[in-house]
């Protein structure tokens, strides 16, 4: 089993303000800590009949919030997406992460606040509310173990509870176990049943523990082989899906590596009425992980027969027709200049065959994969005559499954570092604690080289500066990557 990093001091997060939104009342937000409302107290609410459902509310809309900001930001560190014109900070893209940042404070507070607003819907809104019924404690108890999960796999380590120390990632990650396995206990919800499963996998795997990923990850494709658990969006009332906007915009906002330009847009624009979901769990993940394990035990036989099963299942995914002429591939206003039309060809890397549709055509209708895509083949799976090769294609699965999901940044071993603000307001933080540094494997390419690449517009060839996931397969013995490696 992979062990976590451990941290040589404490640290804890501020009490955080949080606010769920009462659906039932006329009250905009209540918060436990500060009263709103001065005709609502907070032990009026809690008296409240139904208040419990109220809270589970707000708190369902956190997760949204909460996902919303993690996929962002995981997406721009990551090698899917170059920041080519928005107002997110540049740096994070290179990927240059310090504490200070407003996104490591913004993911940071979000995570707490969704952690926070389980625990005190659990311990204290739906303990007086006699409405409450076992699959309402299922369902805080899920959303708890998701923001423990989130801050397992996004930082070097976070609190567990407000004003407590900091604990590191794997301590995070275990927390996520006990939290979703009360809830698949409690819940009498088949699909919320199917997806916490996934999600225990999704848990184990990045814990290194091979055995429970594998047999959740079996346990999820018995009990639903085509699972799709989506996280789905407002479009009257909000929170809206925050990727739309920077994947469909017409001024160049996050650009996609042009070797993965055929999956984007992920999540397309449908209109001011339709809000596009993002899958959460899909059973997708465990096909993958049952297929790194495989590789692992060297059983490359069952591996690839299982990459084969899943090229089967991603083949039964929508892909729709998206007008997305609007996307000018940096040619409104972007930095970089990228590939727009189906002539041209891709290199994953210097010395590299050029290969043909992976660039779509930005100047017409044109056809995408709005759960999972991928380029690799059958073909390509039965060529690979390695553990290494058959890796290869594991994640390189992974990252055209998962593009535009938040998944991409864990898998490269990055970590965000405790937030400024957390030092500045805890007496338990010290400065130049570990804590206090991003995790940033030394093989990854600093100065933006992950979402380099060189363009010959003449003769519409793209070459990739880096191929990260032959970079992740050649140091798979990291302890940051690869975790049943």
């Amino acid at each position: 089993m992979r062990r976590p990093i451990h941290l040589r001091t404490a640290a804890r997060l501020p009490l955080l303000a949080v606010a769920a939104a009462l659906a039932a009342s006329g009250c905009d937000s209540f918060r436990p800590t500060e009263v709103s409302n001065p005709n609502l107290t907070d032990q009026q609410f809690l008296g409240t009949s139904a208040s419990g459902a109220a809270w589970l509310r707000g708190t369902q809309r956190q997760f949204l919030l909460t996902l919303n900001t993690v996929v962002l930001n995981a997406e721009i560190a990551s090698d899917n997406y170059f920041n080519n014109y928005t107002t997110n900070n540049q740096q994070l893209d290179a990927p240059n992460i310090l504490y200070i940042d407003p996104e490591v404070t913004s993911v940071q507070n979000s995570i707490a606040r969704l952690r926070y607003m389980a625990t005190f819907g659990l311990d204290s809104v739906f303990t007086r509310d006699p409405l409450v019924t076992a699959n309402d404690r299922a369902q805080l108890h899920y959303l708890r173990g998701t923001a423990q999960l989130f801050a397992g796999e996004m930082y070097v380590g976070l609190p567990a509870v407000s004003n407590g120390p900091v604990v590191d990632w794997g301590t995070h990650l275990n927390g996520a176990v006990t939290d979703l396995t009360q809830a698949r206990t409690l819940s009498t919800d088949a699909t919320l049943r199917n997806a916490i499963t996934l999600l225990l996998a999704r848990t184990y795997h990045r814990l290194g523990n091979k055995a429970k990923a594998t047999e959740e990850a079996a346990a999820a494709l018995a009990a639903s082989p085509t699972l799709l658990f989506n996280a789905n969006f407002d479009p009257v009332n909000g929170p809206a899906n925050g990727m739309v906007g920077v994947l469909t915009s017409g001024v160049n906002n996050l650009q996609p590596l042009p070797r993965l330009d055929f999956l984007d847009p992920k999540h397309p624009n449908r209109g001011a009425n339709i809000q596009t979901p993002i899958a959460f769990a899909k059973a997708e993940e465990a096909h993958l992980i049952l297929a790194e394990a495989a590789v692992a035990d060297n059983n490359l036989v069952g591996a690839r027969d299982r990459l084969k099963a899943l090229l089967t299942l991603v083949a039964t995914r929508p892909v729709e027709t998206i007008d997305n002429r609007v996307q000018q591939r940096g040619r409104a206003g972007g930095k970089i200049i990228y590939p727009n039309s189906a002539a041209h060809t891709v290199a994953f890397a210097a010395g590299q065959p050029q290969r043909a549709n992976f660039v779509l055509d930005r100047n017409a209708t044109t056809r995408v994969p709005t759960v999972s895509g991928t380029s690799v083949t059958a073909v390509a799976i039965d060529a690979a005559a390695t553990g290494d090769e058959l890796l290869y294609l594991v994640y390189l699965m992974r990252q055209e499954i998962f593009i535009a999901e938040g998944r991409r940044l864990a898998d490269l071993g990055i970590r965000l570092p405790v937030a400024w603000t957390e030092i500045i307001a805890n007496p338990n933080t010290k400065e130049g604690e570990p804590y206090t540094l991003a995790q940033v494997p030394s093989f990854i390419p600093r100065a933006f080289e992950m979402d380099a690449f060189s363009y010959d517009v003449a003769a519409r060839t793209a070459v990739m500066r880096h191929d990260m996931n032959r970079v992740l397969v050649q140091n798979k013995a990291s302890t940051a990557v690869l975790p049943f490696h």
